[in-house]
């Protein structure tokens, strides 16, 4: 029997294939009996480190890429579970926390026009702050988080627990979409590390896209 992490899949995708499967924020653990069944399905969302930060950053180091981080309700948490593990400044440039819209707009070069039509929780924006951050470094690859994490939501008139994500690849279209998050406020920014994380995993180790 083999236990195996996976990204981004639910107990319901992957329960019918598994002999039991437990559920964390962005992903699953399955333990199977037929691994090499179970590995043909589901390679893409598979990693082998026992964490998904220990997947990026190994998989960074191995590729001879860098990342940039551009991120707002998650404050710097993402960047906070990259940088815990040694070593991290042979891929990682760094992180802009950009909570208000002043920052977003003057550090990140998002647009006056879609933060007042879009809002800051917008796929426009995060989309945006990717390209701010590519524009302000030499990153190969870069992610930017925004949403609402609660108790409430402030100006923007949208849903608690509504948080956008987009990952790039320097010179190509950029993976970005909308993720539902539900409970307490850590667990909506630990649900939005997470998936950042494993999007972030499947664009470099498998060139996919998963959020558009």
């Amino acid at each position: 029997m083999s236990r195996l992490n996976l990204c981004l899949l639910t107990e319901k995708e992957v329960a019918p294939y598994a002999k039991s499967v437990k559920p964390f924020p962005g992903g699953i653990q399955a333990e199977v009996s037929d691994e090499t069944a179970f590995r043909k399905r589901f390679a893409p969302f598979i990693y082998e480190e026992a964490t998904l930060a220990e997947a990026v950053h190994h998989a960074f180091i191995s590729a001879g890429k860098k990342l940039a981080l551009a991120e707002s309700c998650t404050g710097g948490a993402m960047a906070a579970r990259l940088v815990a593990i040694p070593d991290a400044s042979r891929y990682f440039l760094g992180s802009i926390v950009a909570y208000s819209n002043a920052w977003k707009e003057r550090l990140l070069q998002v647009s006056h026009s879609t933060l007042i039509q879009e809002g800051a929780v917008s796929k426009a924006a995060v989309v945006e702050m990717v390209q701010g951050l590519f524009a302000e470094t030499d990153a190969d690859f870069a992610v930017a988080i925004s949403g609402l994490v609660g108790p409430t939501g402030g100006t923007e008139k949208k849903p608690i627990g509504t948080i956008y994500i987009a990952v790039g690849e320097r010179g190509k279209s950029i993976d970005a979409g909308k993720i539902v998050a539900k409970g307490t406020r850590s667990d909506g920014i630990e649900l939005a590390v997470q998936t950042a994380l494993g999007v972030l995993w499947r664009r470099l180790v498998h060139h996919t896209f998963t959020l558009s």
